[in-house]
């Protein structure tokens, strides 16, 4: 599959990918192809907390749900009250949504049915004053995480304290398993447990491009000439 920008997982071990001008398609952990659909201008896919699929675009300022297999869709427009500049939006695990607004660099916790704000704060000012280019909003765990290309991952609690932050460049993603971020570095997987803050690493091939683990495998999309997905044991790397 060529021109792949984003990947994801959901509960049950299958795994999404999509490709630059929309496509998304899911597969089950060995690599079948379960379903399919596109979105034009997608920003962020999060199938992670709901029985729907969240997808955010943000050059419409608006969320789409789908069901598990893309046959229903529905489409929200984020209100302009609630943020003047919506650039990323994602779900959380109690079915509300947390923005960023980068009109003034806050995080808002928003009821999705009422429109009320019930949490929000401002980024650090110090982290604002390096011009951050924040690529990728998720909640786990009851812990936002907020990803700047240019330093690396920002983790904070739900009163906007940074309690941890993973510096690393150029990031395209994180992803979770169990009580572990993980992350993509030189073709390691780096592994940091958000309880413990233990830390492990698994190697993979040469030139990986991007990489998830489901429960039974790590996916791998390797880019040479084209992009080709591999899957791997976990407990045999």
């Amino acid at each position: 599959m060529r021109d792949v920008t984003l990947m994801a997982e959901d509960r049950l071990g299958d795994f999404f990918l999509v490709q630059r001008k929309g496509k998304i398609k899911k597969y089950n952990p060995a690599g079948k192809v379960l379903a399919s659909t596109s979105e034009k201008g997608l920003t962020l896919i999060e199938p992670w907390y709901h029985p729907s699929i969240f997808i955010y675009t943000r050059n419409k300022q608006h969320y789409i749900l789908y069901d598990r297999n893309f046959e229903s869709r529905e489409e929200f427009s984020i209100d302009p009250s609630i943020a003047v500049e919506p650039f990323l939006a994602c779900p959380t695990h109690d079915n509300k949504l947390w923005i960023f607004d980068k009109a003034d660099y806050s995080l808002k916790k928003v009821n999705r049915y009422t429109n009320e704000v019930i949490q929000e704060f401002e980024i650090d000012k110090e982290i604002i004053t390096n011009q951050p280019e924040f690529t990728f909003l998720r909640e786990y765990l009851n812990l936002v995480f907020l990803l700047d290309k240019k330093s690396g991952i920002l983790i904070l609690n739900h009163l906007g304290s940074i309690i941890n932050k993973i510096e690393i460049k150029n990031l395209k993603g994180f992803y979770f398993y169990g009580e572990e971020i993980y992350y993509l570095e030189n073709d390691k997987l780096k592994f940091l447990n958000l309880i413990t803050e233990k830390e492990h690493e698994v190697q993979l091939p040469p030139n990986t491009q991007q990489a998830i683990i489901t429960d039974e495998r790590i996916i791998i999309l390797n880019n040479s000439s084209k992009v080709s997905l591999y899957t791997y044991s976990l407990e045999a790397q």
